[in-house]
This record gives structure tokens, sequence and C-alpha cells, in this order.
């Protein structure tokens, strides 16, 4: 009841003011408070607009993560990890038989080109920089997904030049052509591009695969705090992302582990806490006490 009474009081009151107000000053309030509804009106359609947009962008971005993590992926599993074991296995079988020359020794060298991948990196990059505000570690994860490609597409470049130089050069006996093959001393010489440069694929497609999941996963972590943020606010009408099944490239041992990157991964540290930024500002305070 004192609710209701005070409510009605402050309505005469309000519509006594009123009553008195010059009709000329009640038009410019009506025209002053509708500008300001239809500001504040256009200011949310504005914001919301920009969310959904984000949130598309994001979600644009992610599937094209995804589609170079796949890529990546497939390169690694069809051609540079069974390259890589076949390198590897030449590499024992020539050793062994410098220890134990013993017959004739065979070897069929694995001469295969690559095929450039089209990654697509170029839209991906795009996007992520000028779509949305991505923190510091997923800039870093846009930025080296990036170089890694890029050092991929240089290293099959590579490899398909060297095999051409390989195949073109003089006539040499078989031995000698496996020699320089596995990267072993010919006439106190050595060429080591072979091995090099395998090893250097199976790293960079490992770089392509671990940043590529990086940056996938802080794409999502933002979808999901701008749904938190804003979703209980506007009717964003745009679904969640999903994350990413990689448990058969798992299964498949394809996927690096983040030992490798624990240089990379350290250089992220977490903010602090709540608790942890009240006592540094009591150990302050007292310090300038």
């Amino acid at each position: 009841m004192e609710w209701s009474s005070a409510l009605g009081s402050i309505a005469s009151f309000v519509t006594e003011t009123w009553s008195k107000t010059p009709a000329p000053v009640q038009t410019i309030m009506i025209a002053a408070f509708g500008t300001l509804v239809g500001a504040y009106v256009a200011s949310r359609a504005q914001e919301k607009r920009r969310v959904i947009d984000e949130l598309k962008a994001v979600h644009v971005a992610y599937g094209l993560c995804f589609t170079i993590v796949n890529k990546a992926l497939a390169i690694k599993r069809q051609h540079i990890r069974p390259m890589k074991t076949t390198y590897d296995e030449a590499v024992e079988r020539y050793d062994n038989f410098v220890v134990n020359p013993v017959g004739v020794f065979e070897l069929d060298l694995d001469l295969k080109t690559l095929s450039q991948p089209r990654f697509g990196v170029s839209a991906l990059e795009k996007i992520v920089f000028e779509k949305f505000a991505l923190g510091h570690r997923g800039i870093a994860a846009a930025t080296s997904l990036a170089d890694a490609t890029e050092d991929l597409r240089l290293s099959i470049d590579y490899r398909n030049n060297l095999i051409s130089e390989f195949q073109k050069r003089q006539p040499m006996p078989h031995l000698e052509r496996i020699a320089f093959y596995v990267g072993a001393y010919m006439e106190e010489q050595v060429d080591q591009r072979f091995g090099h440069n395998i090893d250097a694929l199976n790293h960079q497609a490992d770089d392509c695969i671990f940043f590529g999941m990086t940056l996938a996963d802080e794409l999502l972590r933002l979808e999901r705090k701008l749904h938190a943020r804003k979703g209980w606010k506007y009717r964003l009408g745009v679904p969640r992302q999903y994350p990413a099944n990689w448990s058969i490239a798992q299964e498949q041992n394809l996927i690096p582990s983040d030992d490798q990157y624990a240089d990379w991964l350290r250089g992220f540290g977490r903010p602090p806490s709540a608790w942890r930024r009240l006592r540094d500002f009591v150990k302050g305070a007292n310090a300038h006490a």
C-alpha cells in the first residue's frame, strides 16, 4: 500500500507539472525524447549487427582453420610420413652395409615429387586481422600458421628441384647414387640435402597442424565469449560453433605433441587472478607507506 501511495503521488506530480509546462516546451521535450529513443534503438541495432558479423566471421575463420589442418594432416599421412620412414630405413640399411659390406647392395630410391597444396591462408589472415579482435595468442598462432604453410611450400619446391637435379646428374655407379641419396661420405664429400629436406617437411607439416589447431581453439574461445557476453542481450540467431573432432588423427599419431612447442607456449603467461592482483596491490601500498 505504501508503494502504491508513493507511485500515485509521483504520477500526480508528473501530471500536474506536465500540465503547467508551456506547449512549445512540451513539443521540444517530446522531440528530444523521441530522438534519444531513436538513437538508442539505432545504436542497439548497430551493435547487434556488429556482434552477428563478428560471429559469422569467426565461424568462417574456424572453417578455414579446419580445412588447413585437414590438408596438413593428409599430406603428412599420405606423403611425408611414409617418405620419412622409407628414407630412415634406407639410411639404416646403408649404414649396416658399410659396417658389413657383404654381397651386392640394392636399394630403390624414393624420388617421388610432391604436389603443392592450396591452403588458403591469405583469406584466413584477412578475416583474422580485420573482422574481429583476437587475443595475442591467437594473433601469434595465425602469424605462425602463415609462416609454416609458406615454409612447407618452399620445402616442397626444394624437394622437387632437388630430385630433378639428382636425375640429371652424370651417370654414376648405383652405390654412389645411394651414398649421395642417404647423405653418406663419398670421396671426402657429403651431401645431406635429401635428409635435411625430409626433416624440414616433417617439422613444417607438424607446424601447420599445431598452429592451425591452436588458432582454431582461440577462435572457439572468442566465439564462446561473444555468445556469453552478448547472447543474453540480443537475439543473435547465430548457432554455436562446435569443436572439430580430431580423434582419428590422434589415433593415427598425426598430431604433434605440445612438448615440441613448449618454448612457444611458455611465452603466453596466464593473466593474474583477482586474488593475486589484490595481493600485489597491498604489497605495493605497504612498500610506499
